[in-house]
This record gives structure tokens, C-alpha cells and sequence, in this order.
């Protein structure tokens, strides 16, 4: 759980940064910050095939 929680948090940290110095804007950085960590995480899962949909081949 706690590792979970550390990779959400550096994610939002990371997404949250680099939003805000494109756009100088708080709550769109904050939105950005929440949806990235979230993004990645579904994107891991559809990834190991956690997920109903197109089936992916193994990497090479």
C-alpha cells in the first residue's frame, strides 16, 4: 500500500511540475497531476493484459 501510495504521489508531483510550467495555471496542473498517475496505472494493467480488450503481443 505504501509503495502505491509513493508512486501516485511522485506521479502527481512529476505531472503536476511539468504542467505548471507549460500553462502557469493551478488547477489545471492539478487535474493533469491527478489524471496522469490514474492514465499510467490503467495503461500498466491493459499492458499485462489485466484488462478486457485487443489482445497485445509479448515484447521482443
Amino acid at each position: 500500500m505504501a509503495r502505491q501510495i509513493k508512486f501516485a504521489a511522485t506521479h502527481f508531483s512529476i505531472a503536476f511540475s511539468m504542467s505548471y510550467a507549460v500553462n502557469q495555471n493551478v488547477v489545471l496542473s492539478t487535474v493533469f497531476g491527478i489524471a496522469e498517475p490514474i492514465a499510467f496505472a490503467l495503461g500498466r494493467d491493459i499492458v499485462r493484459g489485466g484488462h478486457p480488450g485487443v489482445p497485445l503481443a509479448p515484447a521482443a
